[in-house]
């Protein structure tokens, strides 16, 4: 019983992480993207991540049944008051949050530098260039 545990957990961990770092990590980029290519500001990006990482859950819940935030039993949890397991419940969604956040962030940096560099380039430093003898 105990190996069949563990495969399941791990084939769980990788379903996890294909969902939320290739579909879920594409979908953050692309936000972060479009968020900066509109000159929004950056904090905007914290509740469309929160949607990502709710739909990611969702999708690792419907499509392969890998209870990442079971609702019931966090709720009967949270009744009885035993705090633990509803934290550790939520960690679940805190984690792919925290992941897609940080890939969306990195779009979000990478474009605003490009656009930062192509409409003020005054404002970077010039390259040394080598003096003549």
């Amino acid at each position: 019983m105990g190996a069949n545990l563990a495969g399941a957990f791990d084939a769980d961990v990788v379903i996890w992480l294909a969902l939320v770092l290739c579909l879920g990590g594409a979908a953050a980029m692309a936000t972060g993207r479009a968020l900066a290519r509109t000159w929004q500001p950056a904090l905007r990006l914290i509740p469309y991540t929160l949607l990502l990482a709710a739909a990611a859950c969702f999708l690792c819940w419907a499509l392969f049944g890998v209870p990442v935030i079971p609702a019931s039993r966090l709720i009967a949890r949270a009744l009885a008051g035993d705090w633990g397991e509803v934290l550790l419940g939520l960690s679940g969604l805190g984690m792919t949050f925290a992941m897609l956040w940080a890939m969306g962030a990195a779009g979000f940096v990478l474009t605003r530098g490009r656009q930062m560099r192509l409409q003020y380039p005054f404002l970077a430093p010039q390259p040394a260039r080598p003096e003549k003898l």
